[in-house]
């Protein structure tokens, strides 16, 4: 299973100057919840991202750059579709963006991650527009703004509908 993961704005921003523009540690519990023991795959940008998000079992990180410096249990590919052969043999991969990476993996994607933060914030990286109709909602948490929490949340799962 392909399962895209990100927290966006309600214009679906995620990321601005190569970091999330808010801090919701409420999500970041949700996302260490879900991801816990799963692989990665990442683009460059992502993986080199001060707040960047690495897997302590597998990360696979998307570059042209042979010569990129790489934490342990983590290995380059060239493409998605070659980083998706080296982790076959794994039930669930987790793709962290970013922004053109969840455009390369959208239409592969069984599973979608979003939280939705609901602000506007300024920044440069946008999710990937969604057609709706391919998915369903199975399950939606809502968490509210709090003393840790800026801002209110909806944390949702999506399946595809069947092909």
């Amino acid at each position: 299973m392909i399962a895209l993961i990100a927290a966006m704005d309600l214009h679906r921003l995620i990321g601005a100057g190569n970091r999330l523009p808010w801090h919701l540690p409420a999500d970041w519990a949700h996302f260490q919840a879900v991801t816990d023991g799963k692989p990665f795959i990442m683009g460059r940008k992502s993986y080199q991202a001060v707040d960047a998000l690495i897997s302590s079992y597998r990360n696979i990180i998307l570059t042209s750059k042979a010569e990129l410096p790489t934490e342990a249990h983590t290995a380059l590919a060239g493409s998605l579709e070659e980083a998706l052969a080296m982790l076959a043999d794994e039930p669930e991969v987790f793709i962290l963006g970013g922004a053109s990476v969840f455009e390369q993996a959208l239409p592969m994607a069984d599973y979608l991650y979003l939280t939705i933060v609901h602000g506007f914030f300024e920044g440069d990286a946008y999710f990937p527009k969604v057609d709706w109709t391919e998915w369903t909602l199975v399950r939606s948490r809502r968490h509210y703004a709090d003393a840790e929490n800026s801002h209110t949340m909806a944390l949702n799962e999506y399946q595809r509908r069947k092909r």
